[in-house]
């Protein structure tokens, strides 16, 4: 199967094209929405022009005929107009923001799904970065700016009736609306390079405090801070720069635009006052035209905004898609049950995307229910990757692992976790109660959850803190030191009496009395059934083992029975796994 590194399969290429369909879905049902908005907009923009016209009457009819009569009528009409304008404008509104609720929720569970399915390969900020883009999408359309493009479609209305008013009228307001678009793309391209530049340095220095805060106590302790905070007022100087270019040539062409309506608004005055000297306009048609222009330019102007509002949402519409993309993975969704805990690796290779060379290379080996295999061998010869392929986080990219017959990469995820406990080398807790975490953060019976503690031996440890299973956990256990984390993420692992239990160096923050209760819960384990496969620095823990696998430079070196790879690699190779073997007999390596 082609994985991460090798490129997409069919499979995978199926996966991606079913969210780019739920985006495009998305999409269209914002265009749908849109339109009807759009067409309410029309409407609006019309209502729009029952003030000038109201103020063309009271200038040229009413005071002229001094019709209290006819001053009381227009006053009815016109605040019945403005009303019907004021629920219009409400219910658009409203259009908008149910489409943006409507598309992060369409969305959010697809997204953060492939988010996470990302995460595996690029890093865990990829989630909460997809997740904010679809925040940001939601906040763009239920804010109205998707309605921007609407109210320009309906400006030719008001420069007609400028038209119609006078055609010195019609010519400011044509000249305006193309000065004020220029703006906009002159603010556009000058400020494009510079605000990339802006955001790249931004990123830089946010990834570099977060770096650093994460390794607090290593910047303390080894007297780091002086030369940490010298790196981080370079990108801080270099970021406040890179927004301080980006933002002149803006907010000049912003200056200018905002002056510049002004101006045609003088102009428009100007006009209509010789207009109404000459007697070739009344007074009333120089008001009604000087509201009418400000009509007119207000979505131009809008535009100088509202067109970076636009670029900042495709953008995060094409991050949206690529994630979607990257994150799809030919998972079935068709839940089936695991009888048994029977693992086979088939001739794994994989390599990981931009890696020339493999992390493992034709992998093979077959555990029955109930055995315990052992994977050892030096620092970087593909031990956690073996384990992660083992649980389908990621895809080999040739040969497969199967678990009682079915691929563990595409296999169902809620049958497939309900079978499977897995202790990463990192074990991270989740936000959430110890309950919570021990049961998965699934509404558990505190029986199972108090079944897989006492299992772990934890319970009591557990028993002593200030609200027990209860406890809030926060930071991913920060409170806590990483034996006890390594420990919670045990019991977390033994949690629903799994069929196959993947241990990733589950000793190595562990004393002996956190080591002992290890042992006995892997052997509780086997006897239930389970399949264990450990990957370990230490022997200790695997003198009941019964199969080894020693990996070197991402190949078998050795397999076989435990004994058997034992007396291969010697005392001292069995003390440092992986260094100074030996080859086993052929019998010895069979992987089946």
């Amino acid at each position: 199967m082609a994985g991460v590194g090798g490129g997409m399969n069919h499979k995978d290429k199926g996966a991606a094209s079913g969210g780019r369909r739920k985006l495009r879905a998305a999409c269209w049902d914002i265009a749908r929405g849109a339109t009807a908005a759009g067409v309410l907009g029309l409407f609006i923009n019309l209502l729009h022009l029952s003030l000038p016209l109201f103020m063309i009457q009271v200038y040229d009819r009413v005071i002229s005929s001094r019709s209290l009569e006819t001053l009381a009528a227009l006053v009815v009409l016109v605040s019945v107009l403005l009303l019907f304008q004021t629920a219009l404008d409400y219910l658009r509104g409203q259009i908008f923001s149910v489409l943006g609720e409507r598309f992060a929720a369409k969305l959010g569970g697809p997204v953060f799904e492939a988010s996470i399915e990302t995460g595996l390969r690029r890093g865990g900020g990829v989630a909460a970065g997809s997740m904010r883009d679809l925040g940001d999408v939601r906040a763009f359309v239920a804010g109205g700016a998707a309605a921007l493009p609407f109210d320009i479609a309906v400006a030719p209305v008001f420069l007609a009736t400028l038209y119609l008013l006078h055609p010195l009228f019609g010519l400011i307001g044509l000249i305006g609306a193309g000065l004020l678009a220029g703006a906009a793309i002159g603010i556009e391209v000058l400020a494009r390079r510079p605000g990339a530049l802006a955001a790249d340095a931004a990123q830089t220095m946010h990834h570099e405090t977060a770096a650093a805060i994460r390794a607090a106590e290593a910047v303390a302790a080894m007297g780091m801070l002086p030369a940490i905070t010298r790196r981080w007022r370079r990108a801080q100087s270099a970021t406040l720069a890179a927004q301080a270019d980006a933002n002149v040539a803006a907010k000049a062409l912003t200056g200018g635009a905002r002056m510049l309506r002004q101006a045609l608004q003088i102009a428009v005055i100007a006009t209509g006052a010789t207009l109404v000297i000459t007697d070739e306009a009344s007074p009333g048609t120089l008001i009604a035209a000087s509201v009418i222009l400000g009509r007119l330019l207000l979505p131009f102007e809008q535009m100088i905004v509202g067109w970076r509002q636009w670029r900042d949402a495709l953008a995060s519409l094409s991050r949206l898609r690529q994630v979607l993309d990257s994150g799809a993975a030919a998972r079935l969704t068709v839940p089936v049950a695991i009888a048994d805990g029977r693992l086979v690796a088939d001739r794994v290779t994989y390599t990981p995307q931009g890696h020339a060379a493999p992390i493992l290379r034709n992998v093979s080996f077959r555990l029955e229910s109930g055995e315990l295999l052992g994977v050892v061998g030096p620092s970087g010869a593909g031990k956690s990757t073996l384990a992660r392929l083992s649980v389908g986080l990621w895809a080999p990219n040739a040969g497969a692992l199967y678990l009682d017959g079915q691929n563990v990469f595409t296999h169902e995820r809620a049958s497939f976790g309900a079978a499977v406990g897995y202790l990463p080398q990192d074990p991270m807790l989740l936000d959430g109660s110890v309950r919570e975490n021990l049961g998965r953060m699934a509404d558990a019976d505190i029986g199972e959850v108090v079944r897989a503690a006492r299992l772990a031996g934890i319970h009591d440890m557990i028993g002593a803190l200030p609200r027990g299973y209860e406890t809030h956990i926060s930071d991913g256990g920060a409170r806590f030191s990483g034996g006890q984390r390594q420990r919670l993420a045990l019991a977390r692992a033994l949690f629903g009496t799994p069929k196959l239990l993947v241990l990733d160096e589950p000793n190595s923050s562990l004393d002996a009395e956190g080591e002992a209760a290890l042992v006995a819960a892997i052997e509780i384990s086997r006897q239930q059934g389970a399949t264990v496969l450990v990957v370990a620095q230490r022997m200790s823990i695997l003198h009941r083992a019964d199969k080894l696998l020693v990996l070197k430079d991402g190949a078998i070196a050795h397999y076989g029975d435990r004994a058997d790879v034992l007396a291969a690699i010697g005392p001292r190779g069995a003390a440092e796994p992986g260094r100074n073997v030996s080859p086993l007999p052929l019998r010895a390596r069979s992987a089946t």
